[in-house]
């Protein structure tokens, strides 16, 4: 009887596991346009404890969170939300440099959190992707923040399957980079002509000694 349940017990272990697949978000569109403007710095993103794992979140109601096991995503979503937004705002053309180390020629420095990155399914036909963020802009010498705004995207997900999430989540994330790109120049525009006069400052009033 014993010799039995381990007959079994090997036999159960012996199962193909699923196989575990990688997901990641669309290259924003557009080309690469000619740099100009000032460098900014994009940090990776915090993401709230719910989100905060690569595996894929769906949501059946308003009160439960399920994981995909077995569909994950590339990186953690702080960081590949982070990468994405690199992109999108390089290819924007409006900025001399976008990094994501600290660079001393950046006036400001983008961050945030990811509030949800998940598949919400609406009805047994309807499936959305849905992603809200919390972008700031921060003064890189001051740490003072200068603008923070909450964006949140939805888009139609046209078959049920990670792969459409990952393809609806990146038409939703480029609404969002679209609508902070103008935002971000103009603060960056302005925080770095800021610097400029408080430098010179200081040198006007030498001059200006007897």
């Amino acid at each position: 009887m014993k010799s039995l349940a381990l007959l079994v017990l090997f036999a159960a272990c012996a199962g193909k596991m699923p196989e575990t697949r990688y997901y990641q978000l669309a290259e924003p569109s557009g080309k690469a346009a000619g740099s100009k403007g000032v460098a900014i710095v994009v940090e990776p993103l915090t993401t709230d404890a719910a989100y905060d794992d690569e595996r894929i979140v769906y949501r059946v109601t308003p009160f439960r969170l399920d994981y995909y096991n077995y569909h994950r995503w590339s990186a953690a979503p702080g960081t590949l939300i982070a990468n994405y937004l690199e992109r999108a705002f390089e290819k924007s053309g409006r900025f001399g440099a976008v990094t994501r180390e600290a660079n001393p020629d950046a006036p400001v420095t983008l961050g945030g959190r990811v509030v949800a990155i998940e598949e919400v399914d609406q009805a047994k036909t309807k499936w959305l992707g849905r992603i809200v963020l919390e972008l700031t802009l921060t003064d890189t010498s001051s740490g003072q923040v200068l603008w923070a705004e909450q964006f949140e995207e939805t888009e139609v997900l046209p078959i049920q399957s990670p792969e459409g999430l990952a393809r609806a989540l990146s038409v939703a994330l480029e609404r969002i980079a679209n609508r902070a790109v103008p935002i971000v120049s103009m603060l960056a525009e302005q925080t770095a002509k800021t610097h400029d006069s408080a430098k010179a400052a200081p040198s006007r009033a030498a001059r200006l000694k007897p």
